[in-house]
């Protein structure tokens, strides 16, 4: 049995609690606030204990996995004390608030012998792994173009999301979801140019326009400008044919391809797929970080893998400021 210990009794701490319960093998031991209410009304939802840090959760509680759902600025300092005390770590993403502190925190870990893991559910969606598999297949030909959009209010429950310097703003924090998928089917990216509105709007409204190596040139909309409500948006388009998956659709995922003088829409492989709400990716991520840990496998995501998406966000951000262009080595 693993005993799990959870730092942050936000929202995604309480997502991740609800997730371990679901995982056989696992025992969520403690959860760890210093809002202290906020640990103990969250541990008591899960038969938990409740502290006041994670060295109080640690010295009473022995934990074999410590699992960090802070405030960006907090992942680091949370990740480097794992570490030394030879726990495994899974982190929520964004990695931390610099590339230079990602490969810090990658190495304490690699140097500990502790498996490392960063939450981008995103790549545990099923409707983006299967348009992942669709690009890998080649059903939709050479893909030349990608547009992605992720927008939603503005995240008012709590207001450290507000402070850049804690949270990154919107391309960083939000809009990293689309930029490490993007990077996990495409590859490396070659340039970055973007731009972010804010006068007048109630949050970030930020474009980000990037051409890869591979020669693919992705869009993306990442708003936390919208009054109310959520919608996520996914098109690839390529020599044969044309992907969607729009969460305000009734028809969330389709695929068009060539036909003879008209679109043919291409039979989706339900064999090998399940519904995107048949299971959380926040479980699907942490039941395979659990696999991970029991095998000593590396995990899909690792700290490399996060800091390269940090990097991008951040040229992003980097660009919106300047109003350059920024290009990779």
């Amino acid at each position: 049995m693993l005993r799990i210990g959870i730092i942050g009794a936000g929202m995604m701490g309480g997502t991740h609690a609800s997730a371990y319960a679901n995982i056989d093998g696992v025992e969520l031991v403690g959860l760890a606030d210093a809002r202290i209410e906020a640990a103990q009304k969250l541990a008591a939802e899960h038969g938990a204990r409740s502290y006041a840090s994670l060295e109080e959760l640690m010295e009473a509680e022995n934990p074999d996995i410590i699992d960090i759902c802070l405030p960006t600025d907090l992942h680091k300092a949370h990740v480097l004390y794992a570490a030394s005390c030879g726990k495994h770590v899974f982190c929520e993403k964004p990695i931390a608030m610099s590339v230079e502190d990602a490969l810090e925190m990658t190495e304490a870990c690699r140097a500990a012998g502790v498996t490392f893991m960063i939450g981008h559910a995103l790549r545990f969606s099923p409707d983006y792994q299967m348009a992942k598999r669709i690009v890998e297949d080649g059903k939709l030909g050479t893909v030349g173009t990608v547009r992605m959009i992720r927008e939603g209010a503005p995240p008012g429950w709590s207001a450290w999301f507000k402070d850049k310097s804690r949270s990154g703003g919107v391309i960083v924090d939000l809009g990293i979801h689309e930029l490490d998928w993007l990077q996990s089917a495409f590859g490396e990216p070659q340039r970055v140019y973007a731009k972010i509105a804010e006068e007048g709007l109630p949050g970030e409204h930020a474009f980000v326009s990037i051409r890869m190596k591979s020669g693919v040139i992705a869009h993306l909309t990442a708003s936390w400008a919208l009054p109310d409500g959520f919608r996520s948006f996914l098109e690839l388009a390529g020599t044969e044919g044309v992907l969607k998956l729009d969460s305000d659709d009734h028809k969330p995922i389709a695929v068009t391809r060539k036909g003879n003088g008209a679109g043919a829409d291409a039979e989706l492989p339900s064999s090998s797929w399940e519904s995107p709400l048949s299971r959380s990716p926040y479980e699907v991520e942490l039941r395979h970080f659990v696999d991970c840990v029991r095998t000593g496998t590396e995990p899909l995501i690792t700290g490399a893998d996060a800091a390269r998406s940090l990097a991008l966000a951040l040229a992003a951000v980097r660009s919106a400021q300047t109003g350059e262009v920024i290009t990779f080595e």
